[in-house]
């Protein structure tokens, strides 16, 4: 008796193997998306990937207008990320922002929570975590502006002095040009 490819086992209850169109292997039907043709889940995501990188203003354009449309699982994934990046919680992430007044805690800008846009305003831009990459301790909140600009400098106290020394010097250049 021959299978439909549709098949989720044959009539001996062995999984029927169906060959993937782009890696060529042969598969259990479970490791194809429903709907997705004959391409195995692992070569989507790897074609998907690809697609992110090579269109991200299109992919973060259809990322937005899916949220729009899906708030409470936005939402859900967002507290997700959370917990599986810092192992951090929404209701602790709150507690941050109220204790040091919804701002960075560089350069003050105002911040509103990401996961479900508390305290957002016209002039607040999104809270960002920022952690230690060597042990994974989180520091606070910032703005993505200063978060990139640690991140940039490798979270270096010397790199940073040497910037500092470095913005001094042409500041005073600048003034004795000017006199």
């Amino acid at each position: 008796m021959t299978q439909e490819i549709g098949a989720r086992e044959s009539a001996s209850g062995i999984p029927v193997k169906v060959n993937c169109i782009k890696c060529q292997i042969a598969k259990p039907k479970t490791e194809f998306y429903a709907g997705q043709g004959r391409t195995c889940k692992e070569c989507v995501k790897k074609a998907n990937r690809r697609n992110r990188a090579a269109n991200p203003l299109r992919y973060k354009a259809t990322r937005k207008e899916w949220e729009k449309g899906n708030i409470t699982r936005a939402q859900q994934r967002k507290k997700a990320r959370l917990r599986k990046r810092y192992k951090l919680t929404h209701e602790v992430m709150h507690d941050m922002l109220k204790a040091q007044g919804q701002q960075c805690l560089i350069c003050e800008v105002p911040l509103y929570c990401p996961v479900c846009d508390l305290w957002k305003t016209d002039d607040s831009t999104k809270a960002v975590v920022d952690h230690d990459h060597n042990d994974g301790h989180i520091r606070g909140l910032l703005c993505s502006a200063c978060n990139t600009g640690l991140g940039q400098f490798e979270d270096s106290l010397e790199l940073l002095k040497q910037a500092y020394r470095y913005l001094k010097r042409d500041q005073a250049q600048l003034s004795a040009f000017r006199t």
